[in-house]
């Protein structure tokens, strides 16, 4: 290799590596700079309610913002100091939220509504109305006198999306005719109450697809059927049983001082002693325990049906089992299932899932959507519209 050649190399290896240096200069100028003005131009604006609103407690009103360089938002009320939650997590390119004002929510003058980079840290946009709005009654449909008087919210008729919820007069052994039949009960029920509409029972059968959570429209406010008062408009106000299906399913596992303040008395009195079946996906299909004295066998402490045999079986015990214990003779094999604590035993029992109460004392008392208790029982079932 001659030396001008040798030189001539070296010179074009110091250029690239010039060039390389240059480049990567450039690319991480460039993250900076659309990092800083990124950060620089975040921002968020709510653009309703701006203030002077009158929003109606049960209806819906849309919550608006604009956002830049911003993913997530969260919304809180404002009334004084402590802030309550509207909605979380939401992303913020939507640029609005359809806030349902449940009914039970304080009404009255000063509220504010804010709008923010969520999650919440120090340092985060955020963007508040205006002025202040108010939240008030319906205008043309008013229980408020009957709210106040009773300490408890009261909803009008008026108010889209109620679910109408009852508890029959009759108490049903398990023989109702199948789920089907319980529904048939319901209608009837109601019926007779002068209440409108399709009924269904909240209970549950064998199959999944059957559980009492699946088999009624998850959406709406829970509001008992009977009415309180006509108003001059001619719609009708009803107590508040839960404002949403969570809250509503709460009831059946709730303590009962809790249940004691926000249920009706003729209500709360039937609440423990009501039909569920496979309530939800922790109902067991079979092998529940049964409501009663520990002193009997193991086989008849035990259920081999939680469903009553789909509520097609109105008796307390197998066909032909006293036959069966006192020769050991007969045409019957009784069904086997293992306990809870994982004993194999043979079962007797034909029972079905039930509310209940568990504790021993009032204080402590607390309701149980699991509750066995066997077929020949007399039970409410619980009805809710459409």
């Amino acid at each position: 290799m001659t030396p001008l050649k040798s030189i001539f190399e070296k010179i074009t290896i110091e250029k690239s590596l010039i060039y390389l240096i240059i480049i990567i200069v450039i690319i991480v100028f460039f993250f900076i700079f659309y990092f800083f003005f990124s950060e620089f131009n975040k921002g968020i604006i709510l653009t309703s309610p701006i203030g002077g609103e009158e929003w109606e407690v049960g209806g819906t009103y849309k919550i608006t913002w604009q956002a830049k360089n911003i993913d997530k938002v969260g919304i809180v009320l404002y009334k004084g100091k402590d802030p309550q939650w509207i909605a979380k997590d939401i992303y913020a390119g939507v640029g609005s939220y359809e806030w349902r004002i449940f009914p039970g929510q304080p009404y009255g003058p000063d509220y504010w509504v804010a709008v923010f980079e969520y999650p919440w840290k120090e340092g985060n946009k955020i963007s508040y109305s205006r002025a202040s709005f108010s939240l008030v009654f319906p205008k043309t449909a008013s229980c408020e006198g009957l709210s106040i008087e009773n300490q408890w919210p009261y909803i009008s008729s008026a108010i889209p999306d109620l679910r109408y919820v009852f508890i029959t007069d009759s108490t049903y052994n398990g023989n109702l005719g199948g789920l089907e039949g319980a529904d048939k009960i319901c209608q009837e029920e109601a019926q007779k109450k002068g209440f409108n509409g399709v009924w269904h029972a909240f209970i549950g059968g064998d199959e999944d697809n059957q559980l009492a959570i699946r088999r009624i429209k998850t959406k709406g406010i829970f509001v008992d059927a009977n009415s309180s008062l006509k108003l001059a408009s001619g719609d009708t106000c009803h107590r508040l049983i839960a404002k949403d299906f969570n809250e509503f399913l709460s009831r059946f596992s709730t303590l009962s001082r809790i249940n004691q303040e926000k249920l009706e008395k003729n209500f709360l009195k039937k609440l423990d002693k009501i039909w569920l079946g496979r309530f939800d996906e922790k109902s067991k299909k079979n092998c529940i325990p049964i409501e009663g004295p520990k002193t009997v066998s193991l086989q008849e402490q035990y259920s081999y049906t939680s469903t009553c045999q789909n509520w097609t079986n109105g008796e307390k015990i197998i066909s032909g089992y006293y036959d069966y214990i006192q020769n050991k003779k007969g045409n019957i094999s009784l069904p086997t299932c293992y306990t809870e604590e994982g004993k194999y035993t043979e079962v007797a029992i034909i029972g079905g899932l039930s509310t209940g109460l568990t504790g021993g004392a009032e204080f402590v008392n607390s309701f149980t959507p699991y509750q066995g208790k066997n077929c020949s029982t007399s039970q409410y079932l619980l009805c809710i519209s459409e």
